[in-house]
């Protein structure tokens, strides 16, 4: 082959982009390795790994959920073989007296994605809020908070268990907190540093497939609807593969 032409051969593949499916081969974040179905954002445009739902943000060495309401999720954990992973709300965690700027269910922050929180986690009853504090005594059950907002929390069983159980005094905001750990009555903001337990549905689509074959992850309906677009043609899971 004449020299000139293995020039431009040689030339000609060094300017060949990286494989697709680098960009979704696991990477660090602090102490946690992430791996699909989760996924690192880098602001290179490079074409997303996987659903928004699981598009994580890696901020001074903490992986955050991209796409949550309220607070801020860090995922600490992750166990794929259980499809679950252990998440810390930082937004309940300031300041160090336990006292967060608000009181709040914590699957209102997720329910848009295709998390449920774990039975694994027991529950954090929380009362705020309350009309005519001042002329009432401290709930039956309940303690007070050292916060200024006159809120009282009680422990509870398993995550989801208050429904059952009733007895809630009336007149009160109720915020359900979910956490691990079997800690004592008084070291709940402790159980709340832990984080607690979600689990996820599995999400249509193969995101490393569909890179891995040329094309570009599409997501619709909230994340879960898959289609893979391949020059503008769009497949199911891959490009060229129709079943």
């Amino acid at each position: 082959m004449p020299l000139p032409l293995l020039l431009l051969l040689l030339a000609s593949i060094l300017r060949l982009p990286p494989p697709a499916s680098a960009a979704c081969s696991p990477r660090a974040c602090g102490d946690l390795t992430v791996d699909y179905p989760f996924w690192l954002e880098d602001g290179a445009g490079r074409p997303p790994c996987g659903s928004p739902s699981f598009q994580l943000n890696c901020n001074g060495g903490k992986a955050f959920l991209t796409h949550s309401v309220y607070g801020q999720y860090q995922v600490v954990r992750v166990f794929v073989q259980n499809s679950s992973f252990v998440a810390v709300d930082h937004s309940l965690l300031v300041p160090p007296a336990g006292c967060p700027k608000w009181w709040f269910n914590v699957s209102d922050g997720i329910g848009l994605g295709p998390y449920t929180i774990s039975k694994k986690n027991r529950e954090l009853l929380v009362l705020y809020n309350c009309t005519n504090q001042q002329r009432r005594p401290t709930p039956q059950g309940f303690l007070p908070t050292p916060c200024l907002n006159e809120s009282f929390y009680r422990v509870g069983g398993e995550y989801g268990g208050h429904r059952d159980q009733g007895g809630l005094p009336p007149g009160c905001n109720l915020s359900v907190v979910p956490f691990l750990g079997f800690l004592d009555q008084d070291a709940y903001l402790g159980s709340m540093r832990q984080g607690f337990l979600l689990e996820w549905k599995l999400t249509s689509g193969d995101c490393p497939k569909c890179t891995a074959s040329g094309g570009q992850c599409r997501y619709g309906n909230n994340g879960t609807g898959f289609s893979c677009n391949c020059s503008g043609a769009l497949y199911p899971e891959e490009c060229g593969v129709f079943a």
